[in-house]
């Protein structure tokens, strides 16, 4: 039997090989977030690219897909699964927070080269100077 990290090391190396997949507007499908067999009524709708990349990060800590036996490992695989996601969302929102940095930089360049002389020339027209 594999060890944990020798499959971590098998699926990085899959990983690698593997071409990267476009995402389609048309291939989303539901993600338990919890996983399946330990919070089986909470999904996500997700592109099968960013499926397919939280499953692996899942297991690469630790959270079990399968069916465990006792109720205190099915809560620790759950919290192992929701952690992940958690990480995943904090990740995409600290790049939506970016790009907007990004956008307001951009507006403020254009406001103050663009805009605001060409308001002061039609100032200066209008009072006569």
């Amino acid at each position: 039997m594999i060890g944990r990290t020798a499959k971590t090391v098998l699926r990085g190396s899959r990983q690698k090989v593997r071409p990267p997949r476009k995402v389609c507007p048309l291939c989303f499908e539901a993600d338990h977030i919890g996983g399946r067999n330990h919070i089986p009524h909470i999904t996500v709708d997700e592109c099968q690219l960013h499926h397919a990349w939280l499953t692996e990060e899942r297991l690469a800590a630790g959270a079990e897909m399968r069916k465990q036996r006792h109720t205190i490992k099915v809560v620790e695989m759950a919290l192992r699964s929701l952690a992940v996601t958690g990480h995943a969302i904090a990740l995409a929102i600290e790049k939506l927070s970016e790009a907007l940095e990004f956008c307001a930089e951009k507006l403020k360049r254009f406001y103050e080269t663009q805009l605001r002389p060409a308001k002061r020339k039609r100032a200066r027209r209008q009072h006569g100077r």
